[in-house]
């Protein structure tokens, strides 16, 4: 199904994928409640991955790559989303090569992606931008925010896990040997699932909708996959807080940054 540009939010942030995660003391903000939008899903949430195989960023791609691994596996061993296991793909980023990412781009979308987690190369979110408007894709973007995008409230600073995360993220790719933006891809994709499961629907359109409420900052704060859908049972509305911190979805820009509590 395609949707009109106003009904697909492109967040260009965790992962979120290398990534970029802010550092900081910040006030929770206040979020608009979004107009909803027709389910599109089928079932089973997809998770592309533009991994950063060239370029820049290369050095991080295998980091990104096993974070979101890692909590697809995690994912997966807890149920799923709504009992059906997430699936994932990788592609290279292209980071520096628009012609790379638009490929990887259009083979993620014709096998049927709800989300593509991204790096925070601004060449890769400026193209992003571009073919989302371009296609009306109804396809949740993941780009974790700049240098030059962050939110105020902290300093770029890429997260540095400690021992236990480090040796998760290690029993995805135990050839690791740097670590840079592991934690914020992981989150990025357990983010994706938490708002698949909220929205009620994998669809990229209700995707984008249940990232903003998954970090409303108004929920009940939960720190996993399982702890967050074990709330989802008792109560209507969580807050993720994640390995990178706090979640922070500005829905106006669609920056997507993360702040250390």
């Amino acid at each position: 199904m395609r949707f009109t540009q106003a009904a697909v939010v492109l967040v260009t942030g965790l992962a979120v994928v290398g990534l970029t995660a802010c550092s900081g003391e910040a006030a929770p903000k206040p979020t608009a409640t979004p107009t909803p939008v027709a389910a599109s899903g089928d079932g089973i949430l997809r998770i592309g991955d533009l991994t950063p195989t060239t370029g820049d960023l290369a050095a991080y791609g295998n980091s990104q790559a096993a974070g979101v691994e890692l909590a697809v596996r995690e994912i997966n061993e807890a149920g799923g989303y709504n009992k059906v296991p997430v699936e994932v793909l990788h592609r290279n980023a292209g980071d520096g090569d628009a012609a790379v990412t638009e490929a990887s781009f259009n083979d993620l979308l014709s096998r049927g992606v709800d989300v593509i987690i991204a790096p925070d190369s601004a060449t890769v979110t400026k193209t992003l931008q571009d073919l989302v408007t371009k296609n009306e894709s109804n396809v949740a973007i993941i780009s974790l925010a700049t240098g030059t995008n962050a939110s105020k409230e902290g300093t770029v600073k890429v997260v540095t896990p400690d021992d236990a995360f480090a040796a998760r993220l290690k029993s995805s790719d135990p050839s690791l040997a740097d670590l840079g933006y592991g934690a914020e891809a992981y989150d990025a994709t357990v983010a994706s699932a938490l708002a698949a499961t909220v929205a009620k629907d994998d669809g990229g359109a209700s995707v984008v909708q249940g990232l903003v409420a998954v970090s409303s900052h108004s929920g009940i704060t939960c720190t996993s996959y399982g702890m967050c859908l074990d709330v989802l049972t008792k109560k209507p509305s969580i807050d993720y807080v994640g390995i990178s911190g706090q979640m922070n979805y500005d829905a106006k820009t669609g920056v997507t940054s993360f702040v250390k509590k």
